[in-house]
């Protein structure tokens, strides 16, 4: 047995500051590691000790195993966690940290070879009578496309080597798949440094269900329940919760069953999740993640156990300290994953500075975020987890409800009303969700409330005049671009024909008597708010408008700041609306450009592999 006394933890965001925390409370010290973009991050100021990697993307930082064992060699760490994503499946990674005379705390880099890889993991399957959805091998374009011709669309086009949504696309036809090749192994090289792909059948309307096992290096193996995962948005899991409703007895036992025989037949040890697709009573197994998984919350709250605590004690050597008769199933957890982008705009990450950030005290929330921090655009737009548990489910998704409710993010857009509406949708409040559900449904921002824009008025009135005099102030009006205009006269606002005698509170405002919680943030003319009801952001009007001449007409400015990884079109061309016109990678995730109207394309100041800021014009058209 190897005590480990020095942790360095191969991550970034939420998941270092929870391996953080686990390791202090064991009398664990804690090495952080962090790019240029990362500097002030939480996870680094939480650390003992914190290591540069290299500038902000993740192949010249994350992903660098050279710079992360350097780190390691620096600081006197002995063994590495790789948290997930980045290299946490990534076998040259594991087998690297090995030869360095390190503990990697996960599984052995040959199993995760074997079931890190979908594709050997499916091999498995075929041999030890396990259901798989039918699929290919790994291969070329050429390779994939002959496989979809012969077995017949849709299919689903996966990255080999990770999960998380990344390289995954849903194709109905072999043009489709044809286009979606090249970004879709662009996205698996940028996230996990392979661009392997391969393909499945993809199934209609299938739920996604997981079995969390765990394994010592002495054969003692033990699953720990199964969780639902089938709330997803651009095939990335938004909801996860344990245990999974509306599902037979049968196949509970069938997919811990099995999950059991294909770890055991390898020999798993750590953490590892066996990922299934459930139709009906039958179930098909679809890939093994072996590491930690981002939804584990929903399993510790509903045995009680520490996974991560786990984790490093079986990389010490030690036994598990309890037998599957052992482990109690009690109520019900679900988690949300709050992320930084747009829902009303097909989830579109968003990036920006965080004004304001407070989580619910009712809940537990792991984040890697406080206010004043920076979102960039080089990773994941998850920035939080949300995880209630309760006796039963409904109560579960009423406190996740209000906790989401009472959980604050201004500065940029996010998710978090969307969750709400979301846990109200007939289909999952009666625990019937599937895969495509989140993608079926149409959303818009909730329309702010008459608090909200008094909340936001009297905070500017408040920092325009601090101490007003309601005799001796002469009447001020706001006016924002929506429309809205407010006029203010000391305490009295004026909105429309209503007028309302406004006091600021400790907590919020008072409204004729009627006090409201809210909370306020500004960044130049954007003010955003967050009461109960939700979040809204205003842009203020400047009272001297800007010159309209400094807004190009026909162009197409960048949603956030990326790097252009594909033109699909040059000067001079002729395009349609809805056209596509080029690619922009932020975040992990390519973001295809179309155009908004016809046109001719006359001006395209950037190409492949230019960095883009937020707001600059991508290319120009004019219209016929």
């Amino acid at each position: 047995m190897k005590e480990i006394r020095k942790l360095l933890i191969a991550n970034r965001g939420e998941v270092a500051v929870r391996i953080i925390e686990t390791a202090k409370r064991l009398g664990i010290a804690t090495v952080a590691v962090f790019s240029e973009a990362d500097r002030g991050a939480l996870h680094v100021r939480l650390a003992d000790q914190a290591v540069l990697l290299g500038p902000a993307p993740a192949a010249e930082s994350y992903l660098n195993i050279a710079s992360i064992l350097e780190g390691a060699n620096r600081t006197g760490a002995d063994a590495v966690h790789p948290g997930y994503g980045f290299l946490a499946e990534n076998a040259a990674f594991a087998r690297a940290v090995q030869d360095a005379g390190l503990v990697f705390v996960g599984p052995s880099a040959d199993l995760i070879e074997q079931m890190g890889s979908k594709v050997a993991a499916r091999e498995l399957c075929l041999s030890s009578d396990v259901p798989t959805v039918p699929g290919s091998a790994a291969g070329t374009d050429g390779e994939l496309l002959q496989w979809a011709d012969q077995h017949g669309y849709p299919v689903m086009l996966k990255a080999s080597a990770g999960g998380g949504g990344k390289g995954m696309r849903r194709l109905d036809s072999r043009t489709a798949l044809e286009n979606a090749l090249p970004s879709a192994r662009r996205e698996a090289e940028k996230a996990f440094g392979n661009g392997e792909l391969y393909l499945e059948r993809a199934l209609v309307n299938a739920r996604h269900l997981e079995v969390q096992v765990v394994g010592d290096q002495h054969g003692g193996l033990i699953h720990l329940g199964v969780r639902e995962c089938s709330l997803q948005r651009r095939h990335q899991k938004i909801i996860e919760e344990s245990p999974p409703v509306n599902i037979s007895d049968l196949v509970i036992e069938g997919l811990t069953e099995s999950a059991l025989r294909l770890a055991k037949k390898v020999g798993y040890s750590s953490l590892g999740t066996l990922e299934y697709l459930v139709s009906g009573d039958e179930y098909y197994f679809l890939e093994m993640n072996a590491r930690l998984q981002v939804e584990h919350p929903v399993t510790e709250a509903v045995t009680g156990l520490d996974l991560v605590q786990l984790q490093l004690e079986i990389a010490e050597g030690r036994p598990l300290p309890l037998s599957q008769s052992q482990v109690v199933f009690r109520g019900h957890a679900i988690e949300a994953r709050v992320t930084c982008e747009d829902p009303s705009q097909g989830f579109l990450p968003a990036t920006g500075q965080v004004l304001h950030w407070r989580a619910c005290p009712y809940a537990r929330t792991d984040t890697g975020i406080t206010s004043g921090d920076e979102i960039s655009p080089y990773y994941d737009s998850m920035v939080a987890k949300v995880i209630c548990w309760a006796e039963d489910r409904p109560r579960a998704l009423r406190r996740l409800s209000h906790s989401l409710r009472n959980t604050v993010l201004l500065g940029l857009p996010h998710n978090i009303d969307f969750l709400c509406a979301l846990l109200e949708q007939p289909d999952v409040a009666s625990g019937h969700q599937h895969t495509e559900l989140v993608e079926s449904l149409s959303w818009q921002s909730p329309e702010r409330n008459i608090y909200q824009l008094l909340a936001v008025v009297s905070a500017i009135n408040l920092l325009e005049t601090p101490s007003p005099h309601p005799l001796a102030v002469s009447p001020i009006e706001y006016r924002f671009e929506d429309g809205a205009k407010v006029k203010v006269q000391g305490d009295r606002y004026l909105v429309g024909e209503q007028s309302y005698r406004v006091q600021r509170t400790g907590d919020g405002l008072e409204s004729d008597g009627v006090r409201q919680s809210c909370e306020v943030a500004g960044n130049g003319y954007q003010w955003w708010v967050h009461t109960p009801d939700g979040t809204s952001s205003l842009t203020l009007l400047p009272r001297h408008p800007v010159p309209q001449s400094q807004s190009a007409q026909g162009s197409l400015k960048a949603p956030m700041p990326g790097s252009v990884v594909e033109v699909m079109v040059e000067v001079g061309s002729q395009v349609v609306s809805g056209q596509p016109l080029l690619k922009l990678e932020a975040m992990k995730m390519e973001h295809l450009i179309c155009a908004p109207t016809d046109g001719t394309v006359v001006a395209l100041p950037y190409g492949v592999g230019d960095q883009v800021e937020v707001g600059r014009p991508l290319l120009e058209l004019r219209s016929p």
